[in-house]
C-alpha cells in the first residue's frame, strides 16, 4: 500500500515542479517581449505624430512628391522600431542558443523585406508624382506600380536567399521546369499581362483617350491594369475589358494624333426654304457658341454643301457647319447647343426646317 501511495504522488510532485520552472520561463520571457511592444508602441506614436505633422506641412505648400513620399514610409518605422529592439533582447530571451540563429535569420529577412518595399513605394510615389505631370509619357500607372512592386519584391527575396547561402541559379532552373506548367496554367492571365505590355508600349492608346471598340463599347480610358482595361462611358458607368481582347479588337482613338478635332454637324436643307437664310441663322449661332463655349477653339465656322439629297428627304440638300473642339468628349455638347439655336432661330423667323441630325 505504502508503494501505490508513492507511486500515485510522482505525477502531482512533477506538476508542483514544473510550476516554478513556467513561471521563471514567462518571467524571464515577459521582459523582452515588452521591450519589443514598447518598441511597436513607439513605431507607431512616431508615424502618427511625426510623419502626420510632416505630410500636413507638404500639403499645405501642395508639393504633391513630398506627401506620396511621406505615405511611402506607413509601417516602415513601426516595423524597423520592432526589428531593432528584437535584435537588441534576442539574447536575453530564454531560448536555446542553436535556435538564436533562425531568429536572426527571421529578423534579417523581414529587416530585407521592409527595405525594397519602401524602394518600391518610393519608386512608385516619384512614377505618380511624373505621371501626373506628364500623362503621355507615362501611359498607365497601375501596370507600372504592379511592375516596379514585383521587381522589389523579387529583389528582396534574392537577397533573403542569398543571406540564408540559398544559391539561387539551381533554384531559377527549377523554377524554369515547373514554370511551363504554370505558365499553361495562367496562360489566359499571362495573355492579358502581356497584352497590358504591349497596349503601353505601341503608344497607340493613353489614359484619358476617347476611345470605340468594334463591340460598340466606347468611353475614356481610366486605367490600363495588370489585366484589364477599364472605359468610363460617358453614362459614368465603367466597362471592363480584358486586355488580351481589346489589344485585338478594331479601336478608334478619338483623342489622337491629336485631342483636338473637327465637328461635323449635318443639317438638312429644305428646297422649298430660303438657303441664305438657312446659312446665316447657322453661321450665328455657331458664333454665338464660340463665344460662350472655351470648348470650341478659334477659327471662323466652316460651312459647306455635301449632298444633294437629304437623309430625311429625296430633295433637298445636306449643309455641314464645321468647328474645331477641344476633345472628343466636348462635341456632343457644342453640337447640342449649336442645334438648339438654329432650331430657336427658325422658328423666330417663322420657318421651322425638318429634323436635323
Amino acid at each position: 500500500m505504502q508503494v501505490e501511495s508513492h507511486s500515485s504522488n510522482m505525477p502531482l510532485l512533477s506538476a508542483r515542479s514544473a510550476q516554478p520552472e513556467m513561471l521563471d520561463y514567462l518571467k524571464d520571457l515577459s521582459l523582452p517581449l515588452g521591450i519589443v511592444i514598447l518598441a511597436i508602441i513607439f513605431g507607431v506614436l512616431i508615424e502618427r505624430l511625426l510623419l502626420d505633422r510632416v505630410y500636413r506641412f507638404f500639403d499645405k505648400r501642395e508639393w504633391k512628391i513630398g506627401r506620396r513620399l511621406i505615405r511611402s514610409m506607413n509601417g516602415i518605422f513601426t516595423i524597423w522600431a520592432g526589428l531593432l529592439a528584437f535584435r537588441t533582447v534576442l539574447s536575453d530571451l530564454p531560448l536555446k542558443a542553436s535556435a538564436l540563429p533562425a531568429f536572426e535569420h527571421g529578423a534579417t529577412a523581414i529587416l530585407i523585406l521592409s527595405i525594397t518595399v519602401l524602394c518600391g513605394r518610393v519608386v512608385v510615389a516619384f512614377i505618380r508624382t511624373y505621371a501626373a505631370e506628364n500623362d503621355r509619357l507615362v501611359p498607365s500607372i497601375s501596370l507600372v506600380q504592379n511592375i516596379v512592386r514585383a521587381f522589389a519584391f523579387t529583389l528582396g527575396v534574392v537577397m533573403i536567399f542569398h543571406t540564408y547561402g540559398i544559391a539561387v541559379a539551381p533554384l531559377l532552373t527549377a523554377l524554369g521546369v515547373g514554370g511551363l506548367a504554370v505558365a499553361l496554367a495562367l496562360q489566359d492571365t499571362l495573355s492579358n499581362f502581356f497584352a497590358g505590355i504591349y497596349i503601353i508600349i505601341s503608344k497607340h492608346l493613353d489614359p484619358g483617350d476617347y476611345v470605340k471598340l468594334d463591340g460598340g463599347q466606347e468611353g475614356i480610358i481610366r486605367d490600363i491594369a495588370w489585366r484589364v482595361t477599364t472605359l468610363q462611358t460617358p453614362a459614368s458607368t465603367l466597362v471592363i475589358v480584358p486586355n488580351s481582347k481589346f489589344s485585338t479588337s478594331i479601336i478608334t482613338n478619338y483623342s489622337k494624333p491629336d485631342r483636338a478635332m473637327n465637328l461635323v454637324i449635318d443639317l438638312p436643307v429644305d428646297p422649298a426654304k430660303d438657303a441664305a437664310l438657312f446659312e446665316g441663322l447657322a453661321i450665328a449661332a455657331a458664333q454665338e457658341v464660340m463665344k460662350l463655349m472655351p470648348e470650341i477653339t478659334a477659327g471662323e465656322p466652316v460651312l459647306r454643301y455635301t449632298s444633294l439629297t437629304t437623309p430625311f428627304a429625296a430633295s433637298g440638300a445636306t449643309l455641314q457647319i464645321i468647328l474645331n473642339v477641344t476633345e472628343f468628349t466636348k462635341a456632343s455638347e457644342v453640337k447640342s447647343e449649336i442645334l438648339r439655336r438654329i432650331y430657336s432661330g427658325l422658328h423666330a423667323a417663322g420657318t421651322i426646317q425638318g429634323a436635323a441630325q
